[in-house]
């Protein structure tokens, strides 16, 4: 059995109608397995990670993504963001002493915001925009 990876454009597809009948996806591995069902009908050599449906899903404009986050032990800086790997952006305020402070991150592309303990992604939620 040789695998094959769907084009992006049959994954938009497969995710678009099963947010539309169903609104809400609780996580990714569930969204991943939702779509895969679909697009196994097309073709049975078809293979699916999590982490794509994920990113396609961020490109869907009707499509919401919000992420549960749990909190990290330790303070930690991050570069992208968990959510779309896009450039993060630090929070910065002026403490008492007038010098800078980093109080959280936020994404410019994907809105994704935190403080700078929770910010670890634990579950994604899946949400559909606009009824039809």
């Amino acid at each position: 059995m040789d695998r094959k990876i769907p084009e992006k454009e049959k994954v938009m597809e497969a995710v678009k109608e099963i947010l539309k009948s169903r609104l809400k996806v609780e996580s990714q591995e569930e969204l991943c397995r939702l779509t895969l069902r679909i697009l196994k009908k097309k073709n049975k050599d078809y293979t699916l990670s999590p982490i794509r449906v994920k990113r396609i899903a961020l490109e869907i404009p009707e499509i919401e993504v919000k992420a549960k986050t749990k909190k990290a032990l330790k303070m930690q800086k991050i570069e992208r963001c968990p959510i779309c790997d896009s450039e993060i952006e630090e929070i910065r305020v002026k403490n008492l002493l007038n010098r800078e402070i980093v109080i959280g991150y936020k994404c410019k592309k994907c809105g994704y915001e935190s403080d700078l303990e929770a910010f670890m992604p634990m579950k994604y939620i899946f949400i559909w925009k606009e009824k039809y």
